[in-house]
């Protein structure tokens, strides 16, 4: 060996080491991945949300559309316009009875040409006593209105005495309750569905062919995909581990069974190099010698084998460089093909400059034909796709496989018109293309984002693959023909979101102690309406201005900062009781949402408030709209946190998930009546007849009852009857920040005390 070579031993340290180094590479690189694929799952939850509540609302639209025109069509329709002597009995029942409209969340009426309501006086009637002038009614017209804290939709048309359309009677309009009966119609797989919401202004009309852009919603979160992290990032780091030992463990290996036959190998072909190499054996090797001699004999034959196979390897190269740029499935060009190809034509590009266009293909709700019908028929549609992208495009054009359901190509020496007709002639074969002897029966189709880069702007050449995807987008839009180019038809697509007053808010409370202002709201024992303990309520102090949970709890719902929040949440009911200005002997009440329930960090935190529980008692307060994943997590932490004297209380009861079981499978002392099942105490009728008989039962099963949202004196009066322990509502008092706290409580004890007087005189 030469004086400057390395030894074998140096090189097996060497390739540990670079072997470490290629683990951990690796190990960033899949977390990196992971990061991504999560991402990537959330815009796929949120895209497939939007699909979904777009089918919905354009499902409702139909089906009223439908009934207009049978509506109008009907015989005993155009006799109301032409003698309206029974109008009432065919408006509030007939309609209904004959199968015309659905009773539920539906209403109809009828106007004259003049746009006037027949029996507009009448108590059932809901619609508009004169329909809008600015509404065109010479075919049909829809539009959504804010009335009375719901939104209606309505749906006029003209109905004619004749078929030819040409002797016009009056007018006809269906009014839906439109949240109700969008979300009544199929469940919604993708979409939170708590969280649609159609914002309009009281007051406010809005055209139905505005209607999605008003919707505001959220995808569901998929909870997997926390714990597919947590299982992932332990996975890699017990084969990091595992590799680590096993590298130290193969060092010693390779240094007793390689290096040292290694050596003498070394030696034999220094020798055999010299003229001396000698065929004997070594002393302390001789099996390993005659292995490796087995080796050095083998050279002379592979040497001559090795030209033999040199020319079939070229061949058999050429074969796997084409195989490996194919896309299996469908047979078009792969991502690496396509890679490979993009930066030749931008490089040529830049010598010969030409107008380009790149087309990026995207197959619509294939995800739920894939679902629906299975892997094998999904898979047979992308394969009839591809082969129609394919007849569309001119002869030298190649189509590209990027990943799933979505295709790309780029057209040389071409312009923004001819693109267009290659992309609809691409729609037109597919269109063509005999999905229904697969058995699908939904239509298939694809969506089509177009950039353009003329010659005069080749330097624009890289930005064209983002452009299309903009496109794309743009084109899977409501409203559009499924074919958009960009820059022609994207608008204001490109415009980046940006973070709200409200998010901006929510960080900065969540790293910045005392930030989060809790405001406190009595809660009454009855019957003497005296102070028991005050509800700890959080705002957020931000720029001078208040803002309240209405605004910040959604952000709070939509990035899964619940923990987070609490956790600001429990450090400031600390320092505010550490301070001694809440009155000693009152209790406190605070809420947790049910995922910190279970978070470790959460309940140590609680256990260390604990300390105040000599001064001021202290409940948990547990919403019942939050879904409880882990329920035998949660009890055991709260049966440990009754072990240091927390009552547990069920907040916002009759308005979440699943309440019987959470009262059977959960420590609970306390069950808060929700305002909204309150609010039926003062209604003479059943449902406040079996509110009451159900808050008698639970007194009776020992429950603790808090009656929210007491506002009148006919409520208060109806729950002191019923037994109930506590009340809390505006009519007694409203939260107030901590530094206004103690003058408003000895002014609401000498209230209650009054009153309590007032109660016992004659």
């Amino acid at each position: 060996m030469k004086a400057d070579s390395l030894s074998v031993k140096h090189v097996a340290l060497a390739f540990i080491a670079g072997l470490l180094v290629l683990v951990s590479l690796i190990g960033g690189f899949a977390a990196y991945q992971t990061r991504s694929v999560t991402r990537s799952l959330e815009l796929h939850n949120e895209n497939a949300a939007r699909s979904e509540l777009v089918a919905a609302v354009q499902r409702l639209l139909d089906q009223t559309k439908a009934q207009a025109d049978a509506l109008a069509q009907w015989d005993e329709t155009r006799q109301q316009l032409v003698l309206p002597e029974y109008y009432t009995y065919w408006r509030d029942q007939r309609v209904y009875e004959s199968g015309m409209l659905p009773a539920r969340f539906t209403r109809a009426g009828l106007y004259t040409r003049g746009r006037a309501l027949l029996a507009p006086n009448s108590s059932k009637s809901t619609l508009p006593a004169v329909l809008p002038a600015d509404i065109a009614l010479h075919e049909r017209a829809s539009w959504l209105a804010s009335e009375n804290g719901m939104t209606a939709l309505y749906h006029a048309f003209p109905v004619y005495g004749d078929d030819q359309r040409e002797s016009l009677l009056g007018y006809g309009v269906i009014r839906v309750e439109f949240m109700p009966m969008l979300l009544s119609q199929d469940r919604l797989y993708f979409v939170d569905v708590p969280s649609v919401k159609l914002a309009l202004k009281p007051g406010e009309v809005l055209p139905a062919s505005q209607l999605f852009s008003h919707l505001r919603y959220s995808a569901r979160p998929d909870p997997e995909q926390k714990r597919f992290q947590t299982i992932l990032s332990r996975t890699l780091l017990a084969l990091f581990a595992l590799l680590l030992l096993t590298a130290l463990l193969g060092f010693v290996a390779y240094n007793r069974l390689l290096v040292r036959p290694l050596r003498h190998l070394s030696k034999d072909i220094d020798a055999m190099q010299q003229g001396r190499f000698s065929a004997q054996p070594a002393r302390f090797e001789s099996m390993r010698i005659r292995e490796l001699e087995n080796i050095r004999r083998s050279l002379y034959d592979y040497q001559l084998q090795l030209r033999e196979l040199h020319g079939s390897l070229e061949d058999q190269n050429r074969e796997f460089h084409s195989q490996a740029r194919q896309d299996a499935l469908t047979g078009c060009h792969n991502r690496r093909a396509y890679e490979e190809d993009w930066e030749t034509f931008r490089r040529d590009l830049k010598n010969a400059p030409q107008g380009v266009a790149f087309l990026l293909f995207d197959c619509d709700r294939f995800k739920a034909i894939n679902d629906t019908y299975g892997h094998a028929k999904g898979d047979r549609v992308l394969t009839i796709i591809a082969d129609a992208l394919v007849m569309a495009l001119r002869a030298n054009d190649r189509l590209y496989r990027l990943g799933g359901d979505e295709f790309a190509t780029f057209l040389s020496r071409t312009t923004p018109g001819q693109a267009k007709q290659i992309a609809q002639r691409c729609q037109s074969l597919l269109d063509a293309s005999a999905f229904s002897e697969l058995g699908i029966s939904e239509p298939v189709g694809i969506s089509i984002g177009i950039a353009f880069c003329g010659p005069e702007h080749a330097e624009q050449i890289d930005e064209l693959p983002k452009h299309a995807d903009i496109a794309m987008y743009t084109a899977k839009q409501p409203g559009r023909n499924r074919i958009a180019l960009y820059g022609e038809d994207t608008e204001r697509a490109a415009q980046a979101l940006v973070a709200s007053r409200e998010t901006n808010a929510l960080f900065q409370a969540l790293s910045t102690p005392g930030m989060v202002e809790m405001h406190y709201q009595s809660i009454h024992s009855l019957p003497g309406r005296k102070i028991d303990y005050y509800e700890a309520l959080a705002r957020i102090r931000y720029n001078g201005e208040l803002i309240m949970p209405d605004a910040f709890l959604p952000v709070i719902n939509n990035r899964r900062l619940e923990t987070e929040f609490d956790l600001a949440v429990l450090a400031q009911v600390d320092a505010d009781l550490s301070s001694q200005r809440l009155p000693a002997g009152i209790g406190i009440s605070f809420n947790l949402s049910a995922q910190s329930l279970s978070r470790a960090e959460v309940v140590s935190l609680l256990l260390e408030l604990s300390r105040h529980i000599p001064r001021h008692p202290l409940m948990l307060e547990i919403t019942e709209t939050s879904l409880i994943t882990q329920m035998a997590e949660v009890s055991t932490y709260l049966d440990l946190l009754r072990t240091v004297h927390y009552r547990i209380a069920m907040d916002d009861f009759g308005t979440g998930y699943s309440p019987l079981r959470y009262l059977v499978d959960l420590p609970v002392d306390v069950v808060k009546f929700d305002i909204s099942l309150v609010s039926k105490l003062a209604q003479d009728n059943r449902a406040g007849q079996v509110v009451a008989d159900f808050a008698r039962m639970m007194s009776e099963a020992g429950y603790s009852l808090v009656a929210e949202g007491v506002e009148t004196d006919a409520v208060l009066r109806k729950v002191e009857s019923l037994g109930v322990e506590h009340v809390q509502g505006y009519l007694l008092s409203r939260p107030l920040p901590l530094d206004k706290l103690a003058n408003a409580g000895a002014a609401q004890e000498r209230v209650a005390e009054s009153a309590e007087v007032a109660s016992v005189l004659p």
